[in-house]
């Protein structure tokens, strides 16, 4: 139940909040400009590092807040700056982790795959084998299972005060104290996402490119104006639905007695 109710308060909570539509249309235009090329990316990267962290405890404070039975009075402003330092540094922390992890994955996959027979598939001279492609779909799992393990970091640091390294820790404590709990929220926040998501990765960043050399170079073209619109739009509005249901499916889960517990993973999710 915890899942799905989550998601209907996140709902009820985005129809009932305009002004959270403030806030995700500024995530959707740092992401935009961040996927875009020259000064506009570079723009991009540093609002993403800089500018996010505050964003992000504002953002989530107001989500916060607007829950049913919320008693959280704290001001956006004050949270921008109160949670600002830990944001900074847990992200930067977790963005260590992805990158060490990506760094294994992607090593043993090219150390199974072999670095010449990478290169081929990349620059279009080969393409992958069904064993090949089943590779590097398991190499993807490992590495998003992976990566997920610390994904509440952000909402661990907001909503549980922890600090940078606390985050981190606290939510792993928190997915493996719900793992049923947080399967089933992964599997909804995904398809709830992707219906915008994946149109736009296709159609836009990646040009409808139907092999691995058509979409690396897509990937690297700069994109036009009216792209970055498209990924601004679609980026506030995925964010927007997946971030307040974050934020409910973590409170809905934390004020669970048994949601600090390993024992609470065994509870059901369905609805």
């Amino acid at each position: 139940m915890t899942v799905l109710q989550s998601f209907r308060t996140a709902l009820r909570i985005v129809t009932d909040t305009p002004v959270l539509v403030a806030f995700a249309l500024a995530f959707g235009v740092i992401t935009a400009l961040n996927n875009a090329s020259g000064s506009a990316g570079a723009v991009g990267s540093i609002l993403q590092l800089f500018a996010l962290p505050a964003l992000t405890g504002a953002f989530y404070t107001v989500i916060d807040g607007a829950r049913p039975g919320s008693d959280t009075d704290l001001r956006a402003s004050t949270a921008a700056q109160r949670y600002y330092v830990s944001l900074l540094g847990a992200t930067l922390l977790a963005g260590l982790v992805v990158l060490v992890v990506a760094m294994v994955v992607l090593g043993g996959l090219i150390g199974s795959l072999g670095f010449d027979r990478v290169t081929a598939v990349l620059n279009g001279s080969a393409s992958l084998t069904l064993v090949e492609l089943a590779a590097a779909g398991v190499a993807f799992a490992v590495f998003a299972a992976v990566v997920y393990v610390f994904t509440f970091f952000d909402t661990a640091v907001v909503l549980d005060g922890k600090t940078a390294a606390g985050s981190l820790s606290r939510s792993v404590d928190f997915v493996f104290g719900n793992l049923r709990q947080v399967v089933g929220y992964a599997v909804v926040a995904t398809v709830a996402t992707s219906v915008v998501d994946l149109p736009v990765l296709w159609f836009v960043t990646l040009d409808g490119a139907t092999t691995v050399a058509g979409a690396v170079a897509a990937f690297q073209a700069p994109m036009s104006a009216v792209d970055i619109a498209v990924v601004a739009v679609g980026s506030t509005v995925t964010t927007l639905v997946g971030r307040s249901y974050k934020v409910c499916f973590y409170r809905a889960c934390a004020d669970d007695p048994r949601g600090s517990k390993p024992e609470s993973a065994d509870g059901e999710w369905t609805a």
